[in-house]
């Protein structure tokens, strides 16, 4: 049963928490490499009004991230991500409402304080979703740190999403909380994310089929839980469907059942009307455990 004693107020705008709806993250993909090639945003013109639409149909949250971390895929410099990421920002930036609040999708202090200063000049509310746990640039930490950047710390111990199992999502994040809070960082800002997906060839999609079912465990934190599953592998992989553009009603169906263990956030490619009845039916469930 859930406890309702979880709740965040992000730039006190957006109200996170057991007793709010579930908060639903757009996917702003611009990187080719990615694994699920309908989520690939090309032109200015198709990022803008791709966020828009997001956005009108529910989203609170953006996530714009330009460098795929699936382990097979291409790498790409710190440059060639600038490059894809600026010119993206600023046209989202420009374009939606000051409400939204716009996660950036790096692993990368450069990157991030790029970020914050073109959100800055737009007057828009920011935050940086870091894959890696704060493992891969050890930078980003005083950066995020010393501007009081809320942060998405996604469970991570050498490279991003290498945990299996529930206890070892648990003890790394809680290292990792640990020393933002002795480095006096406001552990409010913070949001959970286990790690969801076939990142290490090791984990199989049974681990990730228990991450879901053990969301609960993580509630030891008392911080917002972000699950990230839309179109991923495990949904192929109990389905035997090996194109993402037929995962669907698989990520649907996972998405309920995260949101009836206590996900707070769902990070998704998919924003629309039958996101929105899933996620309500899902809710309406959960409340009367």
């Amino acid at each position: 049963m859930i406890n309702s004693n979880i709740y965040s107020n992000f730039y006190n705008t957006l109200e996170i928490g057991d007793n709010y709806p579930t908060v639903i993250m757009g996917v702003i993909n611009l990187s080719p490499e990615s694994f699920y090639k309908g989520s690939i945003y090309k032109g200015l013109e198709e990022i803008k009004n791709a966020a828009k639409e997001m956005i009108s149909n529910g989203a609170k949250m953006l996530d714009i991230g330009a460098r795929s971390t699936a382990p097979w895929s291409k790498k790409i410099s710190i440059n060639q991500e600038k490059e894809r990421i600026i010119p993206a920002l600023e046209i989202i930036s420009e374009s939606i409402d000051n409400d939204v609040i716009l996660s950036i999708d790096t692993q990368y202090h450069e990157i991030a304080e790029i970020a914050y200063d073109i959100a800055n000049r737009f007057k828009k509310k920011i935050m940086i979703n870091d894959v890696s746990c704060l493992k891969t640039d050890t930078s980003l930490i005083d950066f995020i740190v010393s501007r009081e950047i809320p942060l998405i710390l996604m469970a991570s111990k050498k490279i991003p999403g290498d945990l299996c199992k529930i206890e070892e999502i648990i003890e790394e994040l809680g290292k990792t909380i640990n020393m933002l809070k002795n480095k006096g960082y406001n552990e409010d800002n913070i949001i959970i994310d286990p790690g969801i997906g076939h990142w290490v060839e090791k984990k199989t999609y049974k681990y990730d089929l228990k991450i879901i079912d053990n969301l609960q465990k993580l509630r030891v934190f008392q911080k917002p839980i972000l699950v990230a599953i839309s179109r991923k592998s495990f949904i192929g992989s109990v389905l035997k469907i090996d194109d993402p553009e037929e995962r669907l009603a698989g990520s649907l169906s996972s998405t309920a059942i995260a949101v009836y263990n206590g996900a707070h956030i769902i990070r998704t490619h998919d924003v629309n009307k039958n996101l929105l009845e899933v996620i309500s039916m899902a809710e309406a469930i959960r409340k009367n455990q």
